[in-house]
């Protein structure tokens, strides 16, 4: 299938391609890119060749890889690959590990990098709101449209932003640790707006509060003062603005930070190892190895659990489990500090 679509407004897809590894090789099994599907087969032959295989993957994990060139200018592709379990096959290796599936992103902006984190909550998130399991869940038509419609609707130029437990707004870097009701920060530089989500209710008090942050927070932007405050309460509104940008879950009802150990697990039982209640304090926790991951700081566990009241072996078994797990990647817990690589 081949159906091109571009919208006036500068969004980080220009469409996508689903490529799935059958018994007898890889097939491209959606295309809604500017790429023809020939063009489309031979970038998707090519960059997985590039790309080889390293470390195994862990089960539920979503790597990504490029920006990488494709067969038409000024076309660039982002490849998001995982596994899903094979509903039936003969290749003994596809029963071992899964079926790989490759959905790539065609950009026409080396920027949408800077989304990657994003467009892997937005697929992991898909995944489980159409309750894709095996492989051939992700082969129904619908779902293929619904999550290439989703990613569309992402566009360039949007920073988001929250407002941490501390009253400070930060950048976020992965939308899956934000708590549901937390206030979000839409910074949208193409149209000149700062939009903060609502998505728990305030007082007056704390909206005034609210809005001399935003008003901070916008002096400190180049050119600030022409951009135009908004604060979004109606939770009709708020809901799509988070669902556009990956901010909503399909339980909203509360929140669990999964991990996994399991040989066998799917993206809605991520918390085979454990469930991990997010709570304040926990949230605090999240944000402050998160940002020594990012930064690629050295991390005191002693300090965190002094501002946090998490104690300092609770958060030692938890780094060391998602370490062992893969969810995170060169760093090691060395005297009671998470030393990032």
């Amino acid at each position: 299938m081949n159906r091109s679509s571009k919208s006036s407004r500068e969004a980080i897809s220009e469409g996508v391609i689903f490529s799935a590894f059958e018994d007898h090789g890889p097939t491209n099994i959606y295309n809604s890119s500017p790429l023809t599907e020939e063009e489309a087969f031979g970038m998707t032959i090519k960059t997985l060749t590039a790309i080889g295989s390293d470390s195994p993957f862990q089960p539920g994990e979503i790597r990504c890889y490029g920006p990488m060139p494709t067969p038409r200018d000024p076309y660039l592709s982002l490849g998001f690959i995982f596994f899903l379990k094979p509903k039936s096959t003969e290749d003994p290796r596809i029963q071992r590990h899964g079926r790989m599936i490759v959905l790539w992103v065609i950009t026409s902006s080396a920027t949408t990098i800077k989304y990657i984190g994003l467009i892997k909550n937005m697929i992991r998130r898909n995944l489980q709101t159409y309750h894709v399991r095996f492989d051939e869940d992700l082969k129904e038509r619908d779902v293929l449209s619904k999550i290439d419609e989703k990613i569309r609707l992402i566009e360039l130029g949007v920073t988001l932003y929250y407002i941490s437990r501390t009253g400070s707004i930060d950048p976020i870097i992965d939308p899956g640790f934000i708590a549901p009701d937390t206030t979000c920060i839409l910074l949208d530089d193409a149209n000149r707006q700062i939009k903060a989500l609502l998505r728990s209710k305030i007082t007056p008090g704390k909206k005034n509060e609210l809005l001399q942050q935003l008003n901070d927070f916008k002096s400190k932007i180049p050119q600030g003062a022409m951009y135009k405050i908004e604060i979004i309460s109606d939770e009709i509104a708020v809901q799509q603005l988070s669902s556009r940008y990956g901010l909503s879950r399909p339980d909203e009802m509360g929140f669990r930070f999964q991990l996994h150990l399991a040989d066998v697990v799917t993206f809605e039982e991520l918390d085979a190892f454990f469930e991990f209640h997010l709570n304040p304090k926990r949230h605090d926790m999240i944000s402050s190895i998160l940002s020594a991951i990012y930064n690629k700081e050295k991390l005191n566990l002693f300090d965190v659990a002094v501002q946090t009241g998490v104690s300092v072996e609770f958060m030692e078994e938890f780094i060391q489990s998602a370490i062992t797990a893969n969810l995170i990647k060169n760093a090691t817990i060395e005297h009671g500090f998470l030393v990032c690589n």
